[in-house]
């Protein structure tokens, strides 16, 4: 057990360790050339950026863990880097709920589709991801592992609310849309395949401690494998027609009210 913990922080201060790393990186080396103007983007979205990081350590606080959360900074590093490649996208507007509160027009029109949305998406996460489960887990052989999942969980529901929300909402949400799917999708100009290859590097993350489920390399099963990617694509989807506000509530709902219905 002490091995499979000091793996899981090694991992995580690494994960951290590179996004400060790579945030350094373009501060210095977009002082000149062909890097300035991202560089000039990316200083551009703190405000968002600290927003966002600020409620991923205020998700943690809630959900009993301490203040003091080194992860919030990977946090902020990635939604500097991501809403900078975002809003380099045409036509794309990544924070439209936050968008509407800035211009104070239809606030109440831009969070009430953003709940319902996120809220009709749970029963579509649930089919897709139920479905790819069980027809990989006859395919591999494998049994469901979700209560081993569920066990690193608060025992309190609310609590379970705000670590689903920091983490498979803010986090996930954070690194595999607002960060890889945007990146994917400036290269690609291919919403698509940006979508489907940003899914397939989420679900890969399961396989590494960094999910904080199970907790050493490539213990996650190739069953849960391509539920996640499926998911992902969902997620992805949302995330490309909606933006990130309506992928992190959707995907923390999605996660959230099974836990209350079965756990």
């Amino acid at each position: 057990m002490e091995g499979r913990a000091s793996e899981v922080v090694v991992a995580n201060l690494l994960f951290i360790a590179f996004w400060i790393s790579a945030v350094a990186i373009l501060l210095v080396a977009g002082r000149r050339g062909r890097l300035q103007s991202f560089r000039s983007k990316m200083l551009a979205q703190w405000r968002p950026a600290l927003v966002i990081a600020a409620l991923f350590v205020l998700g943690m606080v809630l959900a009993g863990e301490s203040l003091l959360n080194p992860y919030g900074l990977a946090v902020f590093c990635q939604a500097l880097i991501g809403l900078a490649l975002a809003r380099g996208i045409q036509d794309y507007e990544p924070l439209p709920v936050a968008r509407a509160f800035a211009r104070r027009e239809r606030i109440l029109h831009s969070v009430g589709l953003m709940l319902l949305v996120a809220l009709l998406l749970v029963p579509v996460a649930l089919a897709i991801g139920s479905v790819g489960l069980s027809i990989a887990q006859q395919i591999f052989g494998e049994v469901s592992r979700s209560e081993e999942a569920m066990g690193t969980l608060p025992q309190n529901d609310l609590q379970v609310f705000f670590a689903l929300l920091a983490g498979a909402g803010i986090a996930e949400e954070t690194i595999y849309r607002l960060v890889l799917l945007s990146l994917l999708w400036r290269w690609t100009r291919r919403r698509w395949l940006s979508t489907i290859l940003s899914a397939l590097v989420f679900a890969a993350y399961h396989l590494t401690p960094l999910n904080g489920m199970y907790r050493t390399f490539l213990q996650f099963p190739a069953s849960q494998f391509l539920a996640s990617v499926l998911i992902g694509i969902v997620w992805g989807y949302v995330y490309v027609k909606r933006g990130y506000e309506t992928a992190v509530l959707a995907h923390t709902f999605s996660d959230w009210l099974p836990f209350l219905i079965f756990a």
